[in-house]
């Protein structure tokens, strides 16, 4: 299939998440088939004046008054700094950023654009909290298509919500299905997992594993070593793994640091793991993502190891969180769960895969 039709299968505007099953050789189970997105229509009411009414809402607002704004977050997002022309130091997107959560605050890294922050925010502040007109910028054509490009993601998130419960019905992949249905047999030898998963990388990636603040300082940099010399270790080194490549350089798990994302993981905190099955098996089988492997935490959910392919990614983003996955997996450092290590140092108690695809290994 090619990408254009698999991104349409996912956020068509006449039917977004179709449900209906497509003919595929590999059947995952039973009968049936078949940042960091945010909704930025959320009205955070600002104060009205009785001169003038103020604008709906305090993201409308900041937008008007500082330009185009890329939320991470409702009230959480980056755009370009108002004194930008007066950094000292190369200029970066994320360098300045604005917070509507508590007090109105725009926020810059560089200290030579202060005075023009300072004005910044007591104008910020003003239109926000005292409901005093802003200077109105020109609408232009790019605003408009940007508000276009929100009110369709909308769209297509609520409708993927619409029709969650008709995918958990659908797809339906229970947990025991799940395992009787790996075409690799990785019953027992629990410890040894952690081998079969990264035999998944490239021979040469360099793979960070390790605890969750590993990372960040010199001495970290024991974390990052490429997958051949991990598989020497004759256990599970640490509990965690990013499913990406790194610099051969690198002492830190930062997207800067990235080489090239190999998997993407999915997981669910809310959902059942029976429920979290039907979802991996309609990417799979409704969005022809490729399944690599799934992982049971040793706690309450899965994560499902899908090849990464980047141009699904914008429409996965907008889907999946409406689907009630973690959209923080999107963020391709963010370490997960690795199988074959102890969850937690509790005896026993291991994290495991339950599924592993057949693909020849790469290491």
């Amino acid at each position: 299939m090619s990408p254009s039709s698999r991104k349409s299968h996912i956020t068509n505007h006449d039917n977004p998440i179709d449900p209906r099953p497509r003919p595929k050789n590999e059947k995952l189970g039973g009968d049936a088939g078949r940042n960091r997105k945010y909704n930025m229509t959320e009205v955070l009411t600002p104060a009205s004046s009785p001169v003038q009414p103020a604008p709906k809402s305090a993201t409308e607002i900041a937008e008007q008054i500082l330009g185009r704004i890329d939320w991470m977050t409702p009230t959480e997002g980056y755009c370009d700094c108002p004194g930008q022309n007066r950094h000292s130091n190369k200029s970066s997107r994320r360098d300045c950023a604005v917070y509507l959560d508590h007090t109105p605050t725009l926020h810059c890294v560089h200290h030579s654009c202060e005075n023009i922050i300072t004005a910044t925010n007591k104008k910020l502040r003003d239109a926000i909290l005292r409901g005093k007109p802003a200077e109105a910028r020109r609408i232009t054509a790019e605003d408009k298509a940007r508000k276009r490009e929100r009110d369709d993601s909308e769209r297509v998130r609520l409708r993927a919500a619409k029709a969650l419960p008709q995918v958990l019905k659908e797809f339906a992949w229970p947990y025991q299905q799940i395992v009787a249905s790996s075409p690799t047999s990785i019953t027992g030898n629990e410890p040894e997992h952690w081998k079969l998963l990264l035999q998944k990388f490239e021979t040469n990636d360099v793979v960070w594993i390790g605890d969750k603040f590993d990372s960040g300082r010199s001495e970290h940099a024991k974390h990052f070593k490429p997958a051949g010399e991990w598989l020497k270790h004759r256990a599970a080194p640490a509990p965690f793994i990013c499913p990406v490549a790194f610099k051969n350089t690198s002492c830190a798990r930062s997207n800067d640091n990235l080489v090239a994302r190999r998997f993407l993981v999915v997981e669910s905190d809310t959902l059942s793991r029976d429920a979290a099955g039907a979802v991996f098996r309609w990417l799979h089988e409704g969005c022809d993502l490729k399944l690599v492997a799934i992982v049971d935490t040793a706690g309450k959910s899965l994560h499902g190891w899908f090849e990464f392919e980047e141009d699904l990614l914008d429409d996965l983003k907008l889907v999946l969180p409406a689907f009630q996955c973690d959209p923080k997996l999107f963020t391709a450092s963010q370490p997960v769960r690795l199988p074959g290590a102890l969850r937690d140092g509790m005896a026993g108690k291991y994290q495991k895969l339950v599924y592993l695809s057949p693909k020849a290994s790469h290491v």
